[in-house]
């Protein structure tokens, strides 16, 4: 086969392949080779076409490059072996690891620069790494958010390109996924006190009623209301009505546990949800709670301003449907605390429960605070 120097028009050149990947077939064979023309060194039309194509072709990829680096959003390219054949500037400033120029002369292996930009990403190295691999091996087009060690979320989408490759393209979400997350929090809980509002305390009773009888466990509930809650109001003024509100939810919080559900459900009324609690554990914490209530005051100055409350307690039960008819048991035994004086903890029970629950219990170290137990008539 005769190679022929096509920029030099002659056989002068060493490694001419090398100069211009340019070779003459022998007896005008069509090319078998990706790189390989049949052009004639005597054809200098020909000769000039092909040379005009590749300056047009460098140039396409010089205004691609080009283009590419002024958007926004972090660009990575893989070849089909996921090498790196390309990155923007974008790309890495958000990772502060290897430069664009890095990346073209030196075509790392994606899995190289996973490992060496995880020291900027706030998750464990080898899960990571691992991770992305099989998502970009997979072409799952499912965006894939995320945290870097400064708090900032980015969002990678995946594209497949022809041959087996892939496209990575990164963007910053932090505001949009912030801006999530405030708006499912002013969804979700109380703008005054920052528990669970009612709603979202419903929907998670719910969860947890299912939870209870699927595994059939005990579930209690806890009412919980300030008691003369309006005559604080019209001594003091609505601003310290609301502070108290908000001195109860902490007191509240303080005496719950992790998986407990706490929940301002009405202006001056709280319901406290305890899993896997039965009726003394539940009477127990909320005997507990009310007496915290009742030996801090609320300091405005220059006010101390005491209260107490009324908390109604009731477990679950066989008969009932569903976590309403817990509420509703809960919510008599407190409207039962209300009349019987206040600052009492009741307790709604079964005709079936045993003698030691059913009797009464009463605090002898505080006359107010009696705890009345009332017998639910079924």
């Amino acid at each position: 086969m005769e190679v022929v120097c096509l920029r030099h028009a002659s056989k002068e050149c060493n490694g001419l392949q090398a100069c211009c990947g340019i070779v003459k077939l022998p007896n005008n064979q069509e090319p078998s080779g990706r790189n390989e023309f049949n052009v004639s060194a005597a054809d200098p039309a020909e000769f000039a076409r092909v040379q005009r194509e590749l300056t047009e072709a460098k140039q396409s990829l010089k205004t691609l490059y080009a283009a590419l680096d002024n958007v926004d959003s972090g660009l990575l390219v893989l070849n089909d072996e996921l090498r790196a054949v390309y990155s923007n500037p974008v790309l890495h400033v958000m990772f502060r690891a290897n430069s664009s120029a890095e990346i073209r002369e030196t075509k790392p292996l994606y899995a190289d620069m996973l490992t060496a930009s995880a020291q900027a990403v706030a998750v464990n190295l080898d899960d990571y790494v691992a991770r992305r691999l099989a998502w970009v091996r997979s072409g799952d087009n499912k965006p894939m958010d995320l945290t870097m060690a400064d708090g900032k979320v980015l969002r990678c989408h995946l594209a497949i390109l022809p041959g087996g490759g892939r496209m990575l393209i990164y963007s910053d979400v932090t505001d949009i996924v912030r801006n999530a997350e405030d708006l499912e929090r002013l969804a979700t809980t109380d703008g005054m006190t920052g528990i669970y509002n009612r709603r979202h305390f419903l929907t998670l009773a719910d969860r947890e009623w299912t939870r209870t009888r699927r595994y059939g466990r005990p579930l209690s509930f806890l009412m919980i209301d300030i008691d003369n809650f309006k005559s604080i109001n019209d001594s003091f003024g609505h601003q310290i009505g609301d502070e108290m509100i908000v001195h109860l939810a902490n007191l509240a919080s303080g005496c719950k546990r992790n998986c407990d559900v706490l929940a301002r459900i009405g202006g001056e009324e709280f319901a406290l949800l305890m899993p896997d609690t039965d009726l003394p554990q539940a009477q127990a914490a909320a005997e507990r709670l009310r007496r915290d209530v009742a030996a801090s005051s609320l300091v405005a100055a220059p006010h101390s301003i005491p209260a107490t409350v009324s908390i109604g307690v009731a477990t679950s039960e066989r008969a009932m449907n569903d976590v309403s008819d817990l509420m509703k048991a809960a919510d008599q035994a407190l409207y039962d605390a209300k009349r019987a004086g206040r600052n009492r903890v009741n307790c709604c029970i079964s005709r079936d429960a045993t003698p030691s629950i059913a009797d009464p219990c009463h605090d002898t170290s505080l006359d107010a605070a009696s705890t009345y137990v009332r017998l639910l008539i079924e």
